[in-house]
């Protein structure tokens, strides 16, 4: 008996359990003809992506078969052209994150030529209108033009002007990412003027004229390349030479300035170094006691560190005192030097120095047979020696009003 109720038992459980799965597979082959169904009505309604996932749900449900190649020919056609544009859509975005922005133009002027040639496909171009390519596309585009004002205003706060590839990618920019064309000239123009502006402010104070002549020219060609007249900078490098013709007299101005009190002060540190003084009064004093002897003599061969021009006049005067019959007689006492009289120069043509010298002597001058008496005088001058090759020379002298006494050296001399 217990066992007549097990078997009656079991076969009940597995008759529920049959149509339960009868039941089952009737709602699973239910729902892969509702997907069906759906599939066909969207896709007849040309409303593509929303029959793919309809068709997709039929090809997963295996329950029963209904229109098996259909639903797969046409799931893999929609599939296809979904997978098309996902694809274009990443490789933009991965473009557009790897700052790659050429390829990112190539893929763009990829997808208009695709869209052209699709222009009679509902298919794709309901996908195309469902992933929004356009408008992806012009956000991606816009922000390229962005970054590349950016790295414009980099490149001038870095005074880094090596690499202005976002000359050409501007250029290569879509008409429609300004505007019109009209509208991208007008833009890129304004940029690029301010750009220039800037940048060759910059360059100006680092670069020569001739490197900067070269920059903008190449600056000029590649403007020219993405079709702007750059007339901007056409009047650049004039402008550029003037300041740089007006900046390098200013600094061969400051040169000579510099150089002249460098000569100056060098002038003035000899003129009081002890030793050239003294040099120089030796010399002074040799022709001093040379001149006595010559106007006692009446004889110029006695001069010595004087300069040809005075050697004439010396036998010009020494012929009018003979002419006079005149005769001098006269000895040198002493020579006072003005040390701070002393005067250096030096330029390229001559080296000189300049110095006042008081000779004090007894002379007297009279007449052939006349009694005379020597007095003592006292006559300042000044004189002026210049650099030989043989020597310190005297060229000039004339006789002095005043003399300074504060500061001098004396010579004295014996007969």
């Amino acid at each position: 008996m217990k066992n007549t109720v097990r078997i009656r038992n079991g076969l009940f459980l597995l008759f529920v359990i049959s149509a339960g799965l009868l039941v089952y597979k009737a709602y699973l082959g239910y729902e892969k003809l509702t997907a069906a169904k759906k599939a066909e009505h969207f896709y007849t309604s040309q409303q593509y992506v929303k029959s793919e996932t309809f068709y997709k749900n039929a090809i997963n449900n295996r329950s029963i078969l209904y229109k098996e190649n259909e639903i797969q020919s046409t799931y893999t056609m929609l599939s296809n052209n979904n997978k098309e544009v996902s694809a274009l859509l990443e490789k933009a975005d991965s473009l557009y994150r790897n700052e790659n922005y050429s390829g990112l133009i190539k893929t763009y002027k990829s997808y208009l030529d695709l869209l052209e040639k699709k222009q009679n496909d509902p298919v794709f171009l309901d996908y195309d209108q469902h992933f929004n390519v356009q408008n992806e596309f012009d956000t991606l585009l816009s922000n390229t033009k962005k970054n590349l004002y950016k790295q414009m205003d980099a490149n001038v706060n870095n005074e880094m002007f090596e690499n202005e590839y976002f000359i050409a990618i501007l250029g290569e920019l879509p008409n429609e990412v300004y505007g019109s064309a009209d509208k991208k000239t007008e833009e890129l123009t304004s940029h690029f003027i301010n750009y220039d502006e800037r940048k060759y402010s910059l360059l100006e104070k680092s670069l020569r004229y001739n490197q900067l002549k070269k920059t903008i020219n190449h600056q000029i060609s590649s403007y020219h390349k993405i079709g702007l007249e750059a007339f901007w900078l056409k009047e650049t490098p004039k402008k550029i030479e003037k300041a740089h013709e007006l900046k390098m007299a200013a600094l061969e101005e400051e040169r000579k300035r510099k150089e002249e009190e460098l000569k100056k002060a060098m002038e003035a540190e000899k003129a009081k170094d002890p030793a050239f003084q003294e040099e120089i009064m030796t010399v002074v004093n040799e022709y001093a006691i040379g001149w006595m002897s010559a106007y006692n003599q009446l004889d110029t061969s006695y001069f010595v560190h004087i300069t040809p021009e005075l050697l004439n006049f010396f036998d010009e005067r020494f012929e009018e005192i003979r002419s006079n019959q005149t005769i001098f007689t006269g000895e040198l006492l002493y020579t006072e030097f003005d040390l701070d009289s002393f005067n250096y120069s030096m330029d390229d043509e001559e080296e000189s120095v300049e110095l006042n010298v008081v000779l004090t002597m007894n002379s007297a001058s009279y007449a052939e047979g006349e009694i005379y008496e020597m007095k003592e005088t006292a006559n300042p001058w000044y004189y002026k020696l210049i650099h030989t090759n043989d020597g310190w020379k005297l060229s000039e002298r004339k006789e002095l009003v005043h003399f300074n006494y504060s500061n001098t050296r004396i010579y004295e001399f014996a007969y």
